[in-house]
Protein backbone atom coordinates (compact mmCIF):
# COMPACT_ATOMS: atom_id res chain seq x y z
CA UNK A 1 0.00 0.00 0.00
CA UNK A 2 2.64 2.50 0.88
CA UNK A 3 4.50 1.48 -2.14
CA UNK A 4 1.30 2.40 -4.68
CA UNK A 5 0.90 5.70 -2.96
CA UNK A 6 4.63 6.72 -3.25
CA UNK A 7 3.99 5.25 -7.14
CA UNK A 8 0.82 7.38 -7.18
CA UNK A 9 2.48 10.49 -5.90
CA UNK A 10 5.41 10.11 -8.06
CA UNK A 11 2.63 9.96 -10.70
CA UNK A 12 1.02 12.66 -9.74
CA UNK A 13 3.83 15.04 -10.01
CA UNK A 14 4.49 14.02 -13.40
CA UNK A 15 1.44 15.06 -14.40
CA UNK A 16 1.51 18.40 -12.76
CA UNK A 17 4.30 18.58 -15.30
CA UNK A 18 3.05 17.78 -18.28
CA UNK A 19 0.25 19.59 -17.61
CA UNK A 20 2.11 22.81 -18.63
CA UNK A 21 2.70 20.83 -21.98
CA UNK A 22 -1.29 20.26 -22.37
CA UNK A 23 -2.41 22.79 -20.96
CA UNK A 24 -4.65 23.86 -24.05
CA UNK A 25 -6.59 20.57 -24.41
CA UNK A 26 -7.13 20.60 -20.84
CA UNK A 27 -8.86 23.83 -20.73
CA UNK A 28 -11.38 22.13 -23.43
CA UNK A 29 -11.65 18.83 -21.74
CA UNK A 30 -11.10 20.03 -17.74
CA UNK A 31 -12.41 15.41 -17.00
CA UNK A 32 -10.19 13.74 -18.79
CA UNK A 33 -7.24 15.43 -16.59
CA UNK A 34 -9.23 13.47 -13.65
CA UNK A 35 -8.79 10.56 -16.28
CA UNK A 36 -5.58 10.05 -17.11
CA UNK A 37 -4.21 10.93 -13.58
CA UNK A 38 -6.68 7.56 -12.34
CA UNK A 39 -5.23 5.75 -16.19
CA UNK A 40 -1.28 6.64 -14.68
CA UNK A 41 -2.54 5.53 -11.39
CA UNK A 42 -3.79 2.30 -12.51
CA UNK A 43 -1.03 1.35 -15.24
CA UNK A 44 1.43 2.62 -12.59
CA UNK A 45 0.19 -0.12 -10.09
CA UNK A 46 -0.60 -3.17 -12.59
CA UNK A 47 3.12 -2.93 -13.75
CA UNK A 48 4.29 -2.89 -10.02
CA UNK A 49 6.57 0.07 -10.95
CA UNK A 50 9.63 0.94 -9.01
CA UNK A 51 9.99 4.65 -8.02
CA UNK A 52 12.58 5.19 -10.59
CA UNK A 53 10.86 3.30 -13.11
CA UNK A 54 7.54 5.32 -12.51
CA UNK A 55 9.41 8.73 -12.89
CA UNK A 56 11.17 7.52 -16.18
CA UNK A 57 8.21 6.50 -17.88
CA UNK A 58 5.18 8.69 -16.87
CA UNK A 59 7.08 11.39 -19.23
CA UNK A 60 7.43 8.97 -22.19
CA UNK A 61 3.90 7.54 -21.96
CA UNK A 62 2.96 11.28 -21.80
CA UNK A 63 4.38 11.64 -25.13
CA UNK A 64 3.30 8.61 -26.56
CA UNK A 65 -0.44 9.38 -25.37
CA UNK A 66 -0.04 13.09 -27.27
CA UNK A 67 0.71 11.42 -30.52
CA UNK A 68 -1.71 9.33 -30.81
CA UNK A 69 -4.35 11.63 -29.81
CA UNK A 70 -2.61 13.95 -32.14
CA UNK A 71 -2.89 11.14 -34.75
CA UNK A 72 -6.67 10.42 -33.63
CA UNK A 73 -8.19 13.69 -34.14
CA UNK A 74 -6.31 14.49 -37.62
CA UNK A 75 -8.10 11.42 -38.81
CA UNK A 76 -11.11 12.13 -37.05
CA UNK A 77 -11.08 16.18 -38.08
CA UNK A 78 -10.94 15.40 -41.48
CA UNK A 79 -14.12 12.58 -41.61
CA UNK A 80 -16.37 14.76 -38.99
CA UNK A 81 -18.67 16.25 -40.97
CA UNK A 82 -18.93 14.52 -44.02
CA UNK A 83 -18.60 10.77 -42.90
CA UNK A 84 -21.61 8.32 -42.28
CA UNK A 85 -23.94 6.69 -44.18
CA UNK A 86 -24.24 9.34 -47.10
CA UNK A 87 -21.05 8.86 -48.40
CA UNK A 88 -20.54 8.78 -51.88
CA UNK A 89 -18.30 5.75 -53.70
CA UNK A 90 -15.53 8.39 -54.10
CA UNK A 91 -15.75 9.61 -50.66
CA UNK A 92 -15.93 5.83 -48.98
CA UNK A 93 -12.59 4.88 -51.16
CA UNK A 94 -10.60 7.62 -49.84
CA UNK A 95 -12.28 7.02 -46.09
CA UNK A 96 -10.99 3.54 -46.56
CA UNK A 97 -7.59 4.38 -47.79
CA UNK A 98 -7.22 7.38 -45.31
CA UNK A 99 -8.35 5.07 -42.37
CA UNK A 100 -5.46 2.38 -43.34
CA UNK A 101 -2.67 5.19 -43.48
CA UNK A 102 -4.27 5.92 -40.17
CA UNK A 103 -3.75 2.65 -38.49
CA UNK A 104 -0.57 2.67 -39.93
CA UNK A 105 0.30 5.68 -38.28
CA UNK A 106 -0.88 4.03 -35.09
CA UNK A 107 1.25 1.18 -35.63
CA UNK A 108 4.69 2.87 -36.87
CA UNK A 109 3.76 5.16 -33.62
CA UNK A 110 3.76 1.89 -31.27
CA UNK A 111 6.30 0.73 -33.00
CA UNK A 112 8.64 3.67 -31.94
CA UNK A 113 7.66 4.34 -28.60
CA UNK A 114 7.99 0.09 -27.83
CA UNK A 115 11.92 1.26 -27.83
CA UNK A 116 11.43 3.81 -26.11
CA UNK A 117 9.18 1.77 -23.21
CA UNK A 118 11.60 -0.90 -23.62
CA UNK A 119 14.97 1.28 -22.30
CA UNK A 120 12.92 1.81 -19.24
CA UNK A 121 10.57 -1.14 -18.44
CA UNK A 122 11.42 -4.63 -18.78
CA UNK A 123 10.00 -6.65 -21.62
CA UNK A 124 7.17 -8.17 -19.67
CA UNK A 125 6.63 -4.93 -17.95
CA UNK A 126 5.91 -3.40 -21.85
CA UNK A 127 3.67 -6.59 -22.63
CA UNK A 128 1.79 -5.99 -19.20
CA UNK A 129 1.52 -1.97 -20.37
CA UNK A 130 -0.83 -2.79 -23.43
CA UNK A 131 -3.43 -5.22 -21.50
CA UNK A 132 -3.55 -2.88 -18.63
CA UNK A 133 -4.52 -0.18 -21.31
CA UNK A 134 -6.49 -2.53 -22.48
CA UNK A 135 -8.40 -3.39 -19.28
CA UNK A 136 -8.54 0.50 -18.13
CA UNK A 137 -10.54 1.41 -20.97
CA UNK A 138 -12.79 -1.47 -20.61
CA UNK A 139 -13.37 -0.38 -16.93
CA UNK A 140 -13.58 3.18 -18.12
CA UNK A 141 -16.57 1.98 -20.71
CA UNK A 142 -18.32 -0.30 -17.77
CA UNK A 143 -18.58 3.25 -15.62
CA UNK A 144 -19.66 5.09 -18.36
CA UNK A 145 -22.38 2.69 -18.86
CA UNK A 146 -23.67 2.06 -15.28
CA UNK A 147 -23.65 5.87 -15.12
CA UNK A 148 -26.10 6.36 -18.39
CA UNK A 149 -28.49 3.48 -16.86
CA UNK A 150 -28.62 5.11 -13.73
CA UNK A 151 -29.79 8.50 -15.52
CA UNK A 152 -32.73 6.75 -18.03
Amino acid sequence: MKRFLIITLLSLFALVTARAQKQDFNDKHPGLERIHAAKMAYITDKLRLTSEQSANFVPVYNEYEHELRDIRRSFKDKYRQGGGKDMDDETARHYIDDNLDYQQKVLDLKKKYNDRFLKVLTPQQVADLYQAEREFKQMLLQRVKQRRSRWQ
